[in-house]
């Protein structure tokens, strides 16, 4: 007998209105995201994609029985639980969000900040994702100071320091040169590779193109 396969994230008759509107965002989405898989989702721009994200990390809070992790209803969450949901669920935003007043170093350290994590454990898992990201150790620089290109490898480098179950990465790429755009494609088939499940927003059909030419996708169509 197989065994049943239980997703990540399930998502359930989803729909979005905004106000004042006659025609909802999106209606009645439906998908599942599988533990290690890599899911795409694409659609143009005002499809709500960045919409679906907020809901897939509690930003909104997702209706009764539309949401779910590993089959439980993200609506009945408790403070404490959504905070332990979405450190298992690190998101990478089009605009880095990274802290100007804290050092490259503190921001890539915030999430084990967050779960106490001892100091001698912070700063070997620190080195290890120096290396995997090719980044200097220059604690001093800030976030004000450096080009889009490296904040948006500190944001990759700090959602991935703890070891999420997820990475959902939200047009990554968008403010990007397109000489840097396949390095940061290139780090999400890694992740996926060492067993992470990564969520990939886009409307860009050549990363779509491209990661379909790496490995095998799952695609959902905005």
């Amino acid at each position: 007998m197989v065994e049943k396969r239980v997703p990540l994230i399930t998502v359930t008759e989803l729909t979005r209105w905004y106000p004042q509107q006659t025609k909802p965002l999106f209606r009645k989405l439906n998908f599942d995201i599988f533990p290690g898989e890599f899911t795409i989702i694409i659609g143009k721009s005002g499809t709500g994609k960045s919409t679906l994200v907020k809901f897939l990390i509690w930003e909104l809070r997702p209706f009764s029985k539309t949401v779910y992790y590993k089959m439980d209803d993200l609506s009945t969450l408790t403070d404490d639980e959504i905070q332990k949901y979405r450190r298992k669920m690190w998101i990478v935003f089009q605009d880095d969000k990274l802290i100007q007043s804290k050092s490259l170093k503190e921001n890539i350290l915030y999430p084990l900040r967050l779960e106490w994590y001892w100091e001698a454990t912070m700063q070997a898992k620190y080195k290890e994702v120096l290396a995997k990201f090719h980044l200097e150790d220059d604690i001093k620089r800030t976030s004000k100071n450096i080009s889009g290109w490296e904040k948006q490898k500190i944001a990759l480098a700090r959602a991935l320091i703890h070891d999420p179950e997820c990475v959902i990465a939200d047009e990554p790429s968008w403010n990007l040169d397109r000489e840097y755009t396949q390095e940061i494609w290139d780090i999400l088939i890694d992740v996926n590779s060492k067993g992470k499940a990564v969520v990939l927003i886009t409307h860009d059909i050549h990363l779509l193109n491209y990661i379909k030419s790496k490995i095998n996708v799952n695609i959902f169509q905005m």
